[in-house]
């Protein structure tokens, strides 16, 4: 039983109207000739981000799927049989990019849904501080829909250390949910306010603002900057929490170049693991990129931050089908089974809270045949 710890299913209809510039979003979901339109487009349209609309325009291709199952489908197909999948959704009401087509409490309802007929979804919760009655809310999921933790993106525009969260975090530190925190810079997600408004909202940090005067992309790193959590990780010393996706591959490359060099992501994050014993990461997206594998193979020597590192793929964000089938293959090739069983099980499980079986003797004669498929099938 391996674990995929970190993909999305929501649909189009969950993706604000100005998330692509020119108001696309409704009309790429709109047209069935959309690849061919998004090749056109980036020859016609400048785009500072070279690869915004072909990485995007995939991403509400997907999301145009006419169900979170069928999105899920298409994921699960690239995975061994019985690997189980934390389904993270998203709260994108807040960022300021236009009307969210459909009600978040739908996507919620969807997913709780088809959860309830899948055992291999890991259902979590999208908390955004500013939803009226998102408390509320989370407990009512967890009830109806037993969810295992909560979402945050923190680039939409708050901080984890949030006091609004802290009744949030007491009950999932109380109830023994765990929290993946998006934890990368310079995402194309992030607040879409006005300058103006993004800088009432930084005046609550409580670090050195990084990038001042600079774009609202780059101003928006400031909310997802790793030593935010130190409040939460210290408050909470029992609730778990992952910083996905290990700091960004940028960071990783610039540790490559400049090992020294003080304030990166990357670095604050492994020495944050090093003190925390309730704090995680995971390696989605980040491990994209094939030259930083013999990294994090290095890394792994180190059986500390072993321990705490999740295998996650992003799916299906930024990820292209190629990608996806990457994170399944190669990167277990290159790793190896010792290691890639610690973070695609051992890991995961202890992240998750999901408890291994106890008092299992497989001296006797009954158990000695039972099959690795069947102990699967038994225990989970």
């Amino acid at each position: 039983m391996y674990y995929n710890t970190h993909i999305h299913t929501f649909k189009h209809e969950d993706v604000p109207e100005r998330f692509l510039p020119f108001r696309l979003v409704r009309w790429l979901a709109k047209n069935k000739h959309s690849k061919r339109l998004i090749w056109l487009l980036n020859i016609l349209i400048p785009f500072t981000d070279k690869d915004l609309l072909s990485r995007y325009a995939r991403f509400l291709e997907i999301g145009k799927f006419k169900s979170q199952e069928v999105i899920f489908k298409e994921c699960q197909k690239f995975y061994p049989e019985n690997t189980r999948f934390v389904v993270l959704p998203m709260d994108m009401k807040f960022m300021k990019a236009g009307k969210v087509p459909r009600d978040y409490t739908k996507q919620i309802e969807e997913l709780g849904n088809f959860a309830k007929t899948d055992p291999n979804v890991i259902p979590f919760f999208a908390v955004d501080p500013r939803r009226e009655g998102v408390f509320d809310l989370l407990k009512e999921s967890v009830d109806k829909w037993n969810i295992k933790g909560i979402k945050l993106y923190a680039p939409l525009g708050y901080f984890p250390f949030d006091k609004r969260l802290y009744p949030i975090y007491e009950f999932c530190q109380e109830n023994s949910l765990s929290v993946v925190s998006h934890c990368s810079p310079y995402n194309l997600v992030h607040f879409r306010g006005s300058k103006r408004e993004l800088e009432l909202l930084l005046e609550d940090a409580i670090y050195p603002i990084l990038n001042p005067g600079k774009s609202k992309k780059l101003l928006c790193a400031n909310f997802a900057y790793p030593e935010n959590y130190r409040p939460v990780l210290e408050d909470f010393p029992n609730l778990k929490i992952c910083l996905a996706h290990f700091g960004s591959g940028s960071y990783w490359e610039e540790f490559l170049d400049h090992p020294g060099e003080k304030g990166n992501w990357f670095k604050i994050i492994r020495e944050m693991i090093e003190k925390y014993d309730n704090l995680y990461t995971d390696l989605s997206f980040t491990m994209n990129n094939k030259e930083l594998y013999p990294l994090i193979k290095i890394l792994f020597e180190n059986n500390k931050l072993a321990k705490r590192v999740l295998f996650g793929s992003d799916y299906y964000m930024v990820e292209t089908k190629s990608n996806e089938r990457r994170f399944g293959l190669d990167f277990r090739a290159f790793i190896g089974e010792k290691y890639f069983t610690q973070i695609a099980k051992e890991n995961p499980e202890r992240f998750l809270n999901i408890a291994k079986p106890a008092n299992i003797k497989f001296g006797s004669s009954t158990n000695a045949n039972i099959s690795s498929q069947n102990m699967a099938n038994t225990y989970y």
